[in-house]
């Protein structure tokens, strides 16, 4: 074999070795577009699910799944009647602990999604107690029986939490407290879940059970907006 014959022969051998570096190179660079693309798609997909709600004195934020829906008062005189109807139940939702007067937002859970079960709201709501001081907001709770009384941390800010079932009339609420001091006033977030009991109605019309997957569905999406609390200022 000749000298010249040989150096064509590397050559050729060089060319090909740089085609195929030059299409494994765009095939990398195709799989990076589409996964850069895919995860912007992911990132966009996953905030649209989000919505935003401000207290009027711009205080606090909520992050919250747009699935819940914004409670407001039905008429300045009664406040505590709210409006749409998944914010209602026989034991309230907004106003956890007594004191409506001073709830400065509430988000329900849209009941129609469990229609023909016990579920009768379920609720994620803010409220400023003004007569409680640094002490007594995180000591003083509205009913004797809460239990399971323990600090939480969320997003930098100390929680103190406490659950208590409040039940009458042949109903049932749920509730978790989470109660901090912040700038001179004692903040309650509570989530609770009101249920109709089998003694509310006739045999023949007493409702389905929810099933814990259900539970822990309404808990779930209660506890993105308790997540997604933050104070502004």
């Amino acid at each position: 074999m000749t000298v010249n014959s040989m150096g064509l022969r590397w050559r050729l051998r060089d060319w090909k070795h740089m085609l195929v570096r030059s299409i494994f190179s765009m095939m990398a660079l195709a799989i990076a577009f589409t996964t850069l693309s895919v995860s912007g798609q992911n990132r966009s997909t996953a905030h649209s699910k989000f919505a935003s709600l401000t207290d009027p004195d711009k205080v606090f934020e909520i992050r919250h799944s747009k699935s819940l829906l914004v409670c407001s008062h039905r008429d300045g005189e009664n406040p505590d009647v709210w409006s749409p109807d998944s914010c209602i139940a026989d034991i309230p939702v907004c106003d956890n602990s007594g004191h409506a007067g001073n709830v400065l937002a509430c988000l329900a859970y849209p009941v129609d999604k469990f229609k023909g079960s016990e579920l009768q709201a379920a609720a994620f709501s803010v409220s400023r107690i003004e007569s409680l001081s640094a002490d007594e907001c995180v000591k003083k709770w509205a009913r004797s029986d809460t239990a399971n009384i323990h600090s939480e941390e969320i997003h930098g800010l100390k929680f103190q939490v406490g659950h208590a079932v409040e039940t009458g009339n042949s109903h049932a609420a749920d509730e978790s407290i989470y109660r901090v001091f912040h700038k001179g006033a004692c903040y309650e977030l509570d989530m609770t879940l009101a249920i109709a009991q089998d003694s509310a109605f006739a045999a023949e019309d007493v409702p389905r059970k929810l099933t814990a997957a259900e539970r822990d569905q309404i808990r779930g999406v209660l506890m993105q907006a308790l997540d997604g609390f933050r104070f502004l200022k």
